[in-house]
């Protein structure tokens, strides 16, 4: 990717992890790129224009501690309710054993705006954006 401060190696992880939310009807699992249906559903039964996977964990790629991640992702799930999203708890699971899932939100009903704007608030490389197609994309924030 030129011009990101995201190394291309990080950012093709990124594509290849799973990111898990947990619904009351399951779980729904999204991948880069690929629509699912699950995901537009969630989408058109909030009457929203789409939905994010964001996370506030980990800065930048950096390990902080269980109790450092978790005070994040409670200031993190408190923004997204401030902005009237439907949240709902996730993980996002990359292919490399070494780096545990990272706690997430699946949010739906906030902008693709609010979306980045929270991702770099939180000093996240990436987030997931997705629109009513379902299709997750990922967007690379620095």
């Amino acid at each position: 990717m030129s011009g990101s401060e995201v190394p291309a190696e990080l950012v093709e992880a990124y594509k290849r992890t799973q990111y898990r939310a947990f619904t009351d009807y399951g779980e729904v699992v999204l991948h880069i790129g690929e629509p699912s249906k699950a995901a537009a559903q969630l989408v058109q039964a909030a009457s929203a224009a789409g939905g994010a996977f964001i996370t506030a964990e980990n800065p930048f790629s950096q390990p902080l501690t269980a109790a450092d991640n978790a005070v994040r992702q409670d200031n993190l799930r408190a923004n997204l309710t401030q902005l009237g999203a439907t949240v709902m708890n996730g993980a996002g699971q990359g292919d490399d054993p070494s780096w545990p899932a990272e706690a997430s939100y699946a949010a739906i009903g906030i902008s693709r705006e609010q979306a980045c704007e929270l991702g770099r608030k939180y000093q996240q490389n990436a987030i997931v954006w997705f629109g009513a197609s379902g299709t997750p994309e990922l967007i690379v924030l620095r």
